[in-house]
């Protein structure tokens, strides 16, 4: 096996124990993260995307070069089979030519394979950590109201709604609530019918513009055929 080939087959079990390990599943993405946080792992990945598009490069120039091998000695001559040390050198080169191309192969796929992984679980730690920041917001939400319930009930309606904002906690009444999504319906209502009278308006005047229109034509008409008729009695 030449060097090149040898760094491939190299590589691709290289690949194949990164995707084991991205695969545990007790590793989990939060651990991930901070690992592709770190600084190696952030030194790295400030030329990541020349250094992903510079080994795709070699391997898809490996797995052309795969290509043209295996088309080349994909068919035996007969001249190769004259001889028992011919057809299995011919056999040889044949089946280096396969094992080449399935090697550039699998390797270039597990390449994209590996970045996908990586994206994956940077999105999926980064999920979890914002449904958590989520959970614990939500929950010192809840406290707070629970404090404040307890702490002075008098001043609370149970029967308000609590409404978090970014001023703080503020609480409305469903009846004051409900008032104004009345108030609201109705004036979208009337919006609404304002809008089909102004587009009432609107057909009806185009309608009288058209007939004005063919009044103004039938007119002209007319005033061409009385001019024809005085130019023919002056004639």
């Amino acid at each position: 096996m030449s060097f090149q080939w040898t760094f491939l087959a190299t590589f691709l079990y290289c690949e194949i124990f990164v995707v084991i390990i991205l695969l545990l599943p007790f590793i989990s993405p939060i651990t991930w993260r901070k690992i592709f946080k770190s600084r190696l792992a952030q030194a790295f990945s400030a030329g990541g995307r020349y250094y992903f598009n510079f080994i795709i490069c070699i391997f898809g120039l490996l797995f052309l070069d795969s290509i043209r091998e295996l088309r080349k000695y994909s068919a035996v001559e007969l001249k190769d089979l004259a001889t028992p040390h011919g057809e299995a050198h011919a056999h040889m080169k044949q089946f280096r030519s396969q094992r080449n191309f399935y090697i550039a192969g699998f390797a270039l796929f597990l390449w994209f394979v590996i970045k996908r992984l990586i994206s994956l679980l940077s999105h999926v730690a980064r999920e979890m950590a914002d449904s958590a920041a989520a959970r614990k917001q939500a929950e010192g939400a809840h406290r707070h109201i629970e404090e404040l319930m307890s702490t002075d009930k008098s001043k609370v309606d149970t029967q308000e709604i609590p409404v978090s904002s970014d001023e703080g906690l503020r609480f409305i009444n469903p009846k004051e609530h409900d008032a104004e999504i009345e108030k609201y319906k109705k004036e979208l209502m009337k919006a609404h019918e304002d809008i089909e009278s102004l587009r009432e308006q609107y057909d009806s005047s185009i309608k009288n513009y058209d007939d004005l229109a063919e009044e103004h034509k039938k007119i002209q008409n007319k005033l061409a055929v009385l001019t024809d008729n005085e130019s023919a009695k002056d004639k």
